[in-house]
């Protein structure tokens, strides 16, 4: 890597901030977040495509709300409890996009179903059995997606089981079958822009013709709901798809950088970090590590002559984030010619590799507009990890 800018990260700085922030601590510029808020909802309107946001990336309820006051038609989540935190602030429509299963989420899913419009995710009927046994006895349907796995190996029904699952499942007291979800995570495997397209694409066909099948197998499906940053813009344009539920797009992170879904500019979040310890002049010690980073792969066609550290150091190139421990960060000169000067007691603002992870990491968020501090909002504890 040298000091010239690379063409996939553009030449934008830091943020402006006090400088009395105490540090680490993790910056949202709101401007930049209501930009792209309104980016990806203009899409979905274009395409007449619901927008159902992922806020398991971000976990603070305000953010949720941002989101549906700007063109989102709900949100999902990932467990209960981030469902549960989301209601109290006044979310009205979720989706669970994981499978739930035993009574015990079924009676807090029942609860909380009388507190907002909510749907869940499935892949198997004893899954769902283990829901709708108890909305039954509660004279309730439960509305439910069938999960299926597009690629990504993580959880959900072979596409060609689909109808056969699907009709297992819609069979069952107490639920109603409404649809397909998916999370296309196979997609950040593609080697270059055309094929993250053609991925894209293929999994949106995909979805559509399992849905095709299960409706041919005489079921009324309504909803068909793709979820990743990552194709999230070629999905939407999918003749079929109904539903999007991507998640870092509000705020962008070097995985979208890499992808050429973002760019300096367009990402919202940095970790503001101090350097503490500069040794020797090609390497230095940020307060920040993996507790306040994160951690996570980035996709396989990212450069990693530019993307090689862990999180991109903005406005400093040339220098890399070497190696992370929870709470510290080593830095390392890797440009051409003499390491550029920091001095101890610097500021840096780093973009994290994977923005949820940041999010998870932190205890609140520091919203700023203009250089400003606008507001300093708590994130969820770990119970709402239950």
């Amino acid at each position: 890597m040298t000091t010239d800018v690379h063409p996939q990260v553009d030449a934008s700085g830091p943020f402006a901030v006090r400088a009395d922030l105490e540090t680490p601590n993790l910056l949202l510029d709101l401007d930049v977040l209501e930009r792209n808020l309104d980016e990806m909802a203009g899409r979905c309107h274009q395409y007449q495509v619901g927008l159902r946001p992922d806020a398991r990336t971000h976990r603070v309820p305000q953010l949720a709300r941002a989101q549906l006051d700007r063109g989102a038609d709900g949100v999902s989540v990932a467990k209960l409890g981030e469902a549960e935190v989301l209601a109290a602030a006044g979310v009205s429509r979720m989706t669970v996009a994981y499978p739930l299963v035993g009574t015990d989420k079924a009676q807090r899913a029942l609860r909380l179903a009388q507190r907002c419009e909510l749907t869940v995710g499935a892949d198997s009927a004893a899954g769902a059995r283990t829901l709708g046994e108890v909305f039954a006895a509660a004279g309730r349907l439960l509305d439910v997606l069938l999960i299926v796995d597009s690629g990504a190996g993580r959880y959900g029904v072979d596409p060609v089981q689909a109808a056969r699952v699907a009709w297992d499942i819609a069979e069952l007291p107490g639920v109603r079958l409404t649809g397909v979800l998916t999370y296309e995570g196979s997609v950040r495997d593609a080697v270059d822009q055309a094929d993250l397209t053609a991925r894209g694409r293929a999994v949106a066909g995909a979805m559509v013709e399992a849905a095709e099948a299960i409706r041919s197998a005489g079921l009324t499906l309504s909803t068909i709901s793709l979820a990743a940053s990552a194709s999230a813009r070629t999905v939407v344009a999918e003749p079929g798809v109904t539903e999007i539920r991507p998640g870092a797009y509000a705020f962008n992170d070097v995985g979208q950088i890499a992808l050429g879904n973002a760019t300096v500019a367009t990402c919202a979040v940095r970790v503001l970090a101090t350097v503490v310890s500069h040794p020797e002049p090609h390497r230095a010690c940020i307060d920040a590590g993996w507790a306040s980073l994160g951690s996570g792969g980035l996709p396989a066609m990212a450069d990693r002559s530019v993307f090689g550290g862990t999180g991109l150091l903005v406005g400093l190139p040339g220098w890399q984030i070497e190696q992370l421990c929870a709470e510290f960060g080593w830095l390392r000169w890797v440009g051409a010619g003499p390491p550029t000067a920091l001095d101890v007691g610097q500021r840096v603002q780093i973009i994290p590799d994977h923005v949820s992870m940041a999010f998870a990491g932190s205890a609140e968020v520091t919203a700023v507009r203009g250089g400003e501090v606008e507001s300093v909002w708590s994130t969820m504890g770990p119970g709402a990890s239950r």
